[in-house]
C-alpha cells in the first residue's frame, strides 16, 4: 500500500499554527515512506468562507517547506482538490442516495424551529434521533417531490459497539446509542464534513488520516460510513492535543495563534518547525547516561526518523518561551551574510522597517557587520530591527537622567567634550582602531573624573546609541565611522 496522507483545512480564516503542526507530521509520514502528501481545501461551509484564506494556506505551506505533491495549485490525478468544485459532479448526492436505499440514511424534514425546540427539551447526554428516521421511503420521496426542505441524516444503528484500531491510541470503542444521527447532506445540496471527508479520502486513496485527538469524537460516524459504503478504511492516527501553558486549547483568546503572525513577529520557519516537531513526538535516539537531550533537528532529519510508533499519547504544551529559545538558536547558527539575506527577505515580505531595508540595500557590507554584532542577542527578527535601529537613525530626545548615569551626573558634558577630543584624535579609518588602545584611553578619562571605567563608556554609549543598551560598543563604533560618532557626540 502506498502511503498517502493529507491535510484538509477549511478556508474560514488565517492558518492556525496547529494546522502547521498537523501538516508537519502528515508530510513526514508520507515522505518517510516514499509516499505522497496531499492538500485538499474543504470549503463546503460556505457561510464561514473567508476570501483569500485558501491562498494563504498555499503560501504558508510553501514557506514552511510543506508544499503538497497534489493540491489545488499542483493538480493531480484525483482533482478537483477543492471540495465545492466536486459538488457539481453529483458524487455526494449519489453517495447519500445509495445510503438511503440501503437503509443507512434517511430524509429528515425538521424545520430549524423544531430542531431548536427539540434541543432545548432534550437531555444533552441523549443522542439526537429524528422522528423521520423510520418514515416510509415512499412517503419521504413524496415530500421531496413536493419540494419540502430536507436534509439527509446518517441512520446510526441501535445498541452496537463501534471499534477502531487507532495507530497511536490503540483500540477505541464507542456505544452507538451515544452518537447523533449526523446530517450528511444539507438542504443547499452541499455535503457536511462527515460525508465529504469520507468520500474524498476514498476517491484520493488516502491511506493514513493523521489528526489531533479533538477529532476523535467524529470518527465513529466516519467508521460507519466506510463500512456502509464498502470503502477501504484508512489507518486513523489521533495524536495528543497541543495545549496553552495556562491550560485549555491553544486559542486566539490567549495570544495570536495564526502561523502568519509568528512569521510576522520574526520567527524563522525552520525554528518553528523544530519546535513543533517536538510537541508530541519523541526522537528515537538513545542517550548515554548523563548525556543532554538533543533538541535541534533539521526537517530532513525529522523525516528520516519519523514513525507513528514514536508519537506520544500525553498532551503537549505550546511553551512560547521554548519557541523563542529555538528561534534564538537558529538565528545564532547562520553566517552573517546568510542571515542578512534572510532578514532582507523578511523585511520585504512583511513590510517591516522600510527605511532600514533601504539602508541595507545601499550598504550591505556595513549591515552584514552590524547583524553579526546583534545575532548572538536577538531572539526574533523583529528584535534585530530594534537592535539595528541606531545604525541608521541618530538618537533624539535622549534622557540623561537615567539610573545608569547617576554616578556621572554633573560631569556628563565635560566627559562628552573629552570623548570628542579623544575621538577627534583617532584615525579616520576605523579599521585601524584597536580595542585595547581605545579602552585604555577611555579608562584614563574615567580616572580623570574619579569614575569607574564603565561610567565613561556609558556616557559614550547613550550619546551614540540613545539608550544604555547596545551591541558591543567598540565594534558598533567602528561600523558607524568616526564622522558619524562625532556628529552624535556634538548634537
Amino acid at each position: 500500500m502506498k502511503v498517502r496522507t493529507r491535510i484538509a483545512p477549511s478556508p474560514t480564516g488565517s492558518v492556525h499554527i496547529g494546522s502547521i503542526h498537523n501538516a508537519l507530521f502528515a508530510h513526514a509520514l508520507a515522505k518517510h515512506n516514499g509516499g505522497d502528501f496531499i492538500l485538499r481545501v474543504e470549503d463546503t461551509d460556505q457561510e464561514r468562507y473567508v476570501e483569500g484564506a485558501a491562498e494563504e494556506v498555499y503560501e504558508i505551506l510553501d514557506i514552511f517547506g510543506l508544499a503538497p505533491d497534489e493540491g489545488p495549485v499542483q493538480g493531480g490525478p484525483y482533482a478537483p482538490y477543492i471540495q465545492s468544485k466536486r459538488v457539481d459532479s453529483g458524487v455526494y448526492e449519489q453517495t447519500t442516495e445509495k445510503l438511503v436505499q440501503k437503509g443507512h440514511a434517511y430524509y429528515c424534514f425538521h424545520t430549524k424551529e423544531e430542531l431548536e425546540q427539540m434541543r432545548e427539551s432534550m437531555d444533552k447526554r441523549t443522542a439526537f434521533r429524528s422522528k423521520y428516521r423510520d418514515m416510509d421511503p415512499d412517503e419521504a420521496k413524496k415530500k421531496v417531490e413536493d419540494k419540502e426542505e430536507y436534509v439527509i441524516r446518517l441512520k446510526v444503528p441501535v445498541g452496537e459497539t463501534i471499534t477502531l484500531d487507532d495507530a497511536i491510541l490503540g483500540q477505541v470503542e464507542w456505544n452507538s446509542d451515544d452518537i447523533d444521527d449526523q446530517v450528511l447532506l444539507k438542504s443547499d445540496g452541499f455535503p457536511t464534513y462527515h460525508l465529504a471527508v469520507v468520500v474524498d479520502d476514498n476517491i484520493m486513496k488516502i491511506s493514513h488520516i493523521t489528526r489531533s485527538y479533538e477529532w476523535l469524537a467524529s470518527t465513529p460516524k466516519q467508521v460507519l460510513l466506510y463500512k456502509y459504503l464498502e470503502f477501504d478504511q484508512p489507518i486513523f492516527a489521533h495524536s495528543s492535543l497541543v495545549l496553552d501553558p495556562d491550560g485549555g486549547k491553544l486559542s486566539k483568546r490567549k495570544g495570536n495563534v495564526s502561523a502568519k503572525s509568528f512569521l510576522e513577529q520574526g520567527y524563522l520557519p525552520e525554528a518553528i518547525k523544530n519546535f513543533l516537531m517536538l510537541l508530541g513526538w519523541a526522537p528515537p535516539i538513545e542517550r548515554k547516561h548523563g548525556e543532554k537531550e538533543r533538541e535541534i533537528f533539521s526537517h530532513k532529519e525529522f523525516i528520516d526518523m519519523y514513525e507513528l510508533k514514536d508519537r506520544q499519547k500525553t498532551n503537549a504544551v505550546f511553551n512560547r518561551k521554548k519557541l523563542i529559545w529555538f528561534n534564538q538558536q537558529y538565528i545564532k547558527s547562520y553566517e552573517s551574510s546568510e542571515l542578512l539575506g534572510i532578514f532582507k527577505k523578511w523585511l520585504e515580505k512583511f513590510s517591516q522597517a522600510p527605511e532600514l531595508l533601504e539602508e541595507i540595500q545601499g550598504d550591505e557590507k556595513k549591515y552584514a557587520k552590524a547583524i553579526d554584532l546583534v545575532k548572538m542577542r536577538a531572539r526574533t527578527l523583529k528584535e534585530v530591527v530594534e537592535m539595528l535601529n541606531f545604525f541608521y537613525q541618530r538618537p533624539e530626545g535622549i534622557d540623561w537622567n537615567i539610573k545608569q548615569l547617576e554616578k556621572a551626573k554633573g560631569k556628563i558634558q565635560q566627559l562628552k567634550e573629552d570623548i570628542i577630543e579623544l575621538m577627534d584624535g583617532m584615525d579616520a579609518d576605523t579599521k585601524t582602531w584597536t580595542n585595547d588602545e581605545w579602552a585604555e584611553k577611555m579608562k584614563s578619562l574615567s580616572e580623570k573624573y574619579g569614575l569607574k571605567t564603565g561610567d565613561s563608556f556609558m556616557v559614550l554609549r547613550v550619546a551614540v546609541v540613545g539608550t544604555p543598551f547596545s551591541p558591543p560598543l567598540f565594534e558598533s563604533l567602528q561600523i558607524l565611522g568616526k564622522a558619524e560618532i562625532l556628529k552624535r557626540l556634538r548634537q
